[in-house]
């Protein structure tokens, strides 16, 4: 059962994410709040495991109350639900800690199927979006370029497993290391390319073309270390 709390100042929107989700009983909605001051204390009392929430709110600014969200309860998974495509506001959710950015204008089923993913570990972003962070990314600082090309070619396999929405468990198993193994190493690939979250990570590897370059690695046999 995923718990699951619902932020929007806007009634139709709130209570429409809160009905569709009410569908799957692998779905519990254990609260909602019209503004980020009221959801910082409903996300204390109610300890949730996603929060699904628009960045445009009275009381606060959203993208600070993610960045405060993640800070205060690590373990929550932030979805940010809104109406906005621009790149400004989608990168600075991504960096305070979002592990989905859509847009309001997605189908139900792909909202849906979007909380699975996200419940399972994976971050997810809106097409649209995802269409412009080449053109984003393209404008990343030298460090950022040097941090790609430090990656060893099982550093860029684990990158690409990413990419491809696999969880740490899944990479694990791939690889045939423990989680806490893959944990370490996609650790390290955040930090040669001086991002904060793996969805900026697997952004960064598409939008340098990184991603392009490799086809699906083939399991692995054993013997070689990360």
């Amino acid at each position: 059962m995923v718990n699951i709390l619902v932020i929007d100042s806007y009634a139709v929107y709130r209570y429409g994410v809160v009905s569709m989700l009410k569908e799957h009983p692998e779905f519990r909605v254990i609260g909602d709040a019209t503004n980020t001051s009221e959801a910082v204390a409903k996300l204390g009392e109610l300890q949730p495991d996603i929060v699904i929430m628009d960045i445009f709110m009275p009381g606060g600014e959203g993208v600070e109350a993610v960045n405060l969200m993640r800070q205060k309860f690590p373990d929550v998974k932030v979805i940010v639900f809104t109406l906005s495509d621009k790149e400004e506001d989608f990168l600075r959710a991504m960096r305070a800690g979002a592990r989905a950015y859509l847009l309001k204008s997605i189908e139900t089923a792909e909202l849906i199927e979007s909380v699975h993913l996200v419940a399972t570990g994976h971050a997810i972003v809106s097409p649209l979006m995802a269409f412009r962070l080449p053109e984003e990314f393209g404008n990343t600082n030298k460090q950022n370029r040097q941090g790609v090309n430090s990656l060893s070619p099982r550093e860029k396999e684990v990158l690409y497993l990413v990419a491809q929405g696999a969880s740490n468990k899944e990479i694990a198993a791939h690889c045939y290391v423990s989680p806490t193994t893959a944990k370490a190493h996609l650790r390290r690939i955040l930090e040669k390319l001086n991002v904060r979250n793996r969805a900026q990570a697997a952004a960064m590897g598409i939008s340098k073309g990184l991603l392009n370059e490799m086809s699906p690695p083939p399991k692995d046999t054993g013997g070689e270390p990360f």
